[in-house]
């Protein structure tokens, strides 16, 4: 168990966002199948003038001696990243301009239920007054 209180605060109440906003869903140790990965885990504290952000981060590149990571195995597609100079000129060419929040982007990515099983994690939530 975590002795920072702040911390282990803050860790509770990012899983119970996730929960509730569906990014994550809870399984049951007894659903099992032939291929399942757990993701370690930990929070990162970025501070940057005067204002803290914490988030959880998630280790894809961990894995155990002699087996591949899940960054390893995943299949790469095209960079669909456009070339940041070119989106600043077009930027330019147009009277009005459109920008969006993508915060927490990826948790917003669906993942076929086939494929679920292997980003599992492990969270002991302690339920506290």
């Amino acid at each position: 168990m975590c002795h920072d209180k702040e911390y282990a605060d803050i860790y509770k109440r990012n899983m119970l966002h996730y929960i509730a906003q569906r990014n994550v869903e809870r399984v049951h140790p007894e659903v099992q199948t032939t291929a399942t990965y757990y993701l370690p885990h930990h929070v990162v504290k970025r501070t940057k003038r005067d204002m803290t952000k914490w988030r959880i981060v998630f280790d894809t590149s961990s894995h155990e001696k002699g087996f591949p990571s899940l960054n390893e195995v995943l299949e790469v597609g095209p960079n669909l990243l456009p070339d940041v100079l070119t989106v600043l000129f077009r930027f330019r060419l147009g009277q009005y301009a459109l920008l969006g929040d993508v915060s927490q982007a990826l948790l917003q990515l669906l993942l076929d239920p086939a494929d679920r099983d292997l980003t599992r994690f492990l969270w002991y939530h302690l339920a506290t007054s």
